[in-house]
C-alpha cells in the first residue's frame, strides 16, 4: 500500500486570493465611490436648506419700501442673500423669491399653508432654489436636482 500524501491547502489555492480580490474590488470601489459621493450631495442639500431658510428670515423682516420698485429690490435683496448664505454656490438664476398675498397659487412651487386664507391681508414670504447633484457609482452616474422650498409670513405686515 503506498502512502497517501498530503498537501497543504495554502499550496493548492495559490493565488486563489488574488483573483477573489480582482472580482470584489470593482464592487468595492462603486461603493465606497458612491458612499463618498452621497456623502457630498448631502451636504449640499443642507447648505441648500440652510441657505433658503436664511434668506426667508431675512425676507420676513427686511423693510419693503415704497415706490414703483419697490417688492423688486426688496426681492433682489433677498436673493442676493440666499446666494450670499450658500457661499456663493447658488446662481441668481436659480433662486425664486415671491411676495405674495395668499390667493391659493402655487408661486416658486409653494402653495399657501394651511389657515393662510383667513388672513387675506397678510403677505407671505415665498423662496425656493434648485442645484443639481451628481451621484457616482463606479461605471454609472446619476443626475438628480436638489430643491429647497420654504414659505413664512411677512413679519413687516403685523405692524
Amino acid at each position: 500500500m503506498t502512502p497517501v500524501r498530503w498537501t497543504r491547502p495554502a499550496q493548492q489555492e495559490r493565488g486563489a486570493v488574488l483573483v477573489e480580490f480582482a472580482f470584489v474590488l470593482p464592487l468595492l470601489f462603486a461603493l465606497v465611490l458612491g458612499i463618498f459621493t452621497g456623502g457630498l450631495a448631502y451636504t449640499d442639500k443642507i447648505s441648500l436648506t440652510e441657505s433658503v431658510r436664511e434668506g426667508t428670515r431675512f425676507g420676513v423682516s427686511l423693510p419693503l419700501g415704497t415706490g414703483a420698485g419697490a417688492v423688486s429690490t426688496w426681492e433682489g435683496s433677498v436673493r442676493s442673500r440666499v446666494v450670499t448664505a450658500s457661499d456663493n454656490n447658488l446662481a441668481p438664476a436659480d433662486v425664486c423669491i415671491k411676495l405674495v398675498l395668499p390667493t391659493g397659487g402655487t408661486d416658486c412651487g409653494l402653495g399657501d399653508p394651511p389657515g393662510a386664507s383667513n388672513e387675506p391681508a397678510i403677505r407671505l414670504v415665498k423662496v425656493s432654489a434648485t442645484k443639481p447633484a451628481d451621484l457616482n457609482f463606479f461605471l454609472f452616474r446619476m443626475n438628480r436636482v436638489m430643491t429647497a422650498k420654504l414659505v413664512a409670513r411677512f413679519e413687516r405686515d403685523t405692524g
